[in-house]
Order: C-alpha cells, then structure tokens, then sequence
C-alpha cells in the first residue's frame, strides 16, 4: 500500500510541476508560416555564401600550394623530391601511431 501511495505522490509532483512549466512557456507564442519561411530561406542563403566562401578558400589555398611546389620543383628537383617522399612517409606514420595507440587503449579496457 506504501508503494501506491509513494507513486501518487511522485505523479502529483510531477503533474505540479509540468503546469508550473507549461505557466512559465505559455506566454510564448508560434511563429507564423510567413516567419518560418522567411528563416527558412535566410538560413538557406546564408548556408549558401558560407560553402561558396569555404570552397573560394579552399581554391586559394590549393592553388598557392601548387604554385609554391612548382616553384620548388623549377628552382630545386632535389628538394621537391624529398618533400615528396616525406610528407606521404610522415603521413603513414601518423596513421601507424594512431592504431597503436588506439590498440593499446583498447587492451587497457
């Protein structure tokens, strides 16, 4: 009998404070379809200038990196080369440590 009662209670409380909240929210108002739009379609423009701009950046970057490896490769063979021996040789070895470490983790656990 001690339980039921326990969960009336629980259930009281929690119904007192659902009203207490729906009291506090109730002032807020739905927007409108036209507001919803409206946010729809500024959201979409402003996605659309954010990707167009990451893109130009990205374009930029690449481009001055491509210039400057040419650049290397006219004026020092040797050493566009090894640059280009180096970065795939330091990459896999990122990606080695990574599973190594990963692994270890994982055998701690």
């Amino acid at each position: 009998m001690g339980n039921n009662n326990d969960q009336d209670w629980i259930v009281q409380k929690l119904g007192g404070e659902l009203d207490r909240l729906d009291d506090q929210f109730a002032d807020i108002g739905m927007p409108s379809l036209q507001e919803l739009e409206h946010l729809a379609v500024v959201t979409a423009v402003r996605r659309c200038k954010k990707a167009r701009n990451e893109l130009l950046l990205f374009w930029l970057i690449s481009l001055l990196l491509l210039a400057c490896m040419v650049g290397v490769l006219y004026s020092a063979p040797g050493i566009y080369l090894l640059i280009q021996i180096l970065i795939p040789l330091l990459g896999l070895g990122g990606l080695a440590a990574g599973r190594i470490r990963r692994s270890k983790e994982g055998a701690e656990e």
